[in-house]
């Protein structure tokens, strides 16, 4: 009597759904793999969920306008809320002045109270001496701040002892950049005479800020 053997070679053991033992040290290294790539993948997400959104940084963001005037804005933080938000600033401007060839050169302090949300604060400050349009954005890391400037104010002409007229000077909207100062660098102050205690400040739309 002859006996066909059931599997006679590595061919017939594929024909029955076995794999061969190539295929199958294939099939368990592409399994770990996948495992290694799975526990990474996990990782990176806990991490991207677990690490918080930069904060808003306090302190002295100092900088300048795109012609070249110093400014200054100190970010504190909301006692009634505790969110940050620009609490003094210091604005030099140039101005030409409307219907005349002078240009008015000088600058201002005044206190502010206008919060920063989402890393944006937009504002107008006014008074009988200037008017002054801010639309700021403060980077991820707080370390800067970009935004826009406008500028408006009024003079004596010619200044002396009699002068004839009063001229409106306005600098116009234009860019400005800012970046925040190690702590107990900024020493400067403006001059006391051109501090403004008491200044109308209020948040401002886009629509407002952009007119």
């Amino acid at each position: 009597m002859q006996f066909v053997p059931m599997c006679s070679s590595r061919e017939s053991l594929w024909g029955l759904g076995i794999a061969a033992p190539h295929t199958l040290n294939s099939i368990i290294k592409e399994r770990k793999r996948m495992k290694i790539l799975s526990v990474y993948a996990a990782a990176i997400i806990a991490a991207a969920i677990a690490t918080p959104a930069s904060a808003q940084e306090i302190g002295t963001y100092t900088g300048t306008s795109a012609d070249g005037q110093g400014l200054t804005f100190e970010v504190g933080t909301d006692p009634n809320n505790g969110d940050p938000q620009l609490i003094n600033a210091t604005i030099f401007f140039s101005a030409p002045c409307k219907n005349n060839s002078y240009v008015l050169d000088t600058g201002w302090g005044f206190g502010l109270s206008n919060d920063i949300v989402k890393r944006k604060v937009k504002f107008v400050t006014s008074d009988n001496y200037f008017t002054f349009t801010v639309d700021l954005t403060f980077a991820t890391d707080g370390q800067t701040a970009t935004g826009t400037i406008e500028s408006v104010a009024p003079t004596l002409y010619k200044v002396g002892a009699h002068p004839k007229e009063a001229l409106i000077c306005t600098s116009p909207s234009q860019a400005l950049s800012l970046t925040l100062q190690p702590a107990g660098s900024v020493t400067s102050k403006p001059n006391q005479q051109s501090v403004r205690p008491n200044v109308k400040t209020q948040d401002a739309s886009a629509d407002e800020v952009n007119d």
